[in-house]
């Protein structure tokens, strides 16, 4: 039975209206999905108010897991209850400075919105120079996309990054500056083939699935779709890392539970 093991990511998600129901988590699923894409994983996800004391347990928690990488989003703009910043340095023990390159980075970002007519004209107001007051000896990250810099903290062996919460700000530093820093070669990529049945009940399939997962290194998640004119629709992922499998290796294995699957005539499968 496979215990995949991969670069542990924790999520922490920072937001009233997150939890208000007003705001949709897109952050979340965006996060897991660009993750997945590269072969990563999140282990573990949080979503917390804008509340210091939320904010610090929540890092706290994944600080004290196994984590390599702790991605906050959400808290980083000009406005006073954007607060992830100052609630990271209380909860690190680490001091709050202005971060010259930060701040370079908000008056070239407001620069380029005066020259594109967005706005006429700006001053480094304390709301704006709020956005580059960084825990000391962190990394600003560029955003392209809006104002406030992304943020990397080295913490003990973790790596903290705090995002913005504007969903294409979020992704656009998450793709550009968080990835290219991820140290590829301590990846075991987990790679995932998607089979499409028709015909068949999940508990039919549970006694299958196991005999498969005891006997190959594999993980194979089921998840049902429904029933449409009589017909179960199950959606089954079969996970594993790909330096363990060549590909005619798992094409074989899939093609045997394939077969194992095949228990009525009636039973369809797409791979």
């Amino acid at each position: 039975m496979c215990n995949l093991i991969f670069m542990k990511f924790h999520i922490i998600s920072v937001g009233n209206e997150l939890l208000s129901g007003r705001t949709l988590n897109t952050n979340l699923q965006t996060i897991c999905n660009k993750l997945a894409d590269i072969g990563c994983t999140v282990s573990r996800s949080y979503i917390v108010r804008d509340n210091c004391d939320e904010i610090s347990w929540a890092l706290n928690q994944a600080i004290s897991a196994d984590s390599d990488w702790i991605v906050l989003s959400g808290g980083l703009g000009p406005t006073y209850d954007d607060m992830t910043l100052s609630c990271t340095a209380s909860t690190l023990n680490l001091p709050l400075e202005l971060n010259e390159i930060a701040l370079e980075m908000i008056i070239q970002r407001y620069t380029d919105l005066v020259s594109q007519n967005v706005i006429d004209s700006f001053s480094i107001t304390d709301s704006r120079k709020k956005m580059a007051i960084l825990p000391k000896n962190s990394t600003p990250l560029n955003n392209d996309v809006g104002t406030a810099p992304g943020v990397l903290i080295k913490y003990e062996n973790k790596n903290i990054v705090c995002l913005p919460g504007v969903p294409k700000e979020m992704e656009n530093i998450l793709i550009h500056e968080v990835f290219p820093l991820i140290d590829y070669d301590k990846v075991d990529k987990v790679t995932s083939k998607v089979l499409y049945i028709d015909g068949i009940t999940e508990s039919e399939l549970a006694p299958i699935i196991y005999e498969f997962v005891s006997t190959n290194d594999l993980y194979i998640k089921s998840h049902p779709q429904g029933i449409t004119d009589g017909i179960y629709h199950i959606e089954l992922v079969v996970s594993y890392q790909s330096k363990k499998f060549s590909e005619s290796t798992i094409n074989s294995i899939i093609e045997k539970l394939i077969s194992s699957i095949k228990i009525h005539d009636n039973i369809r499968v797409k791979y």
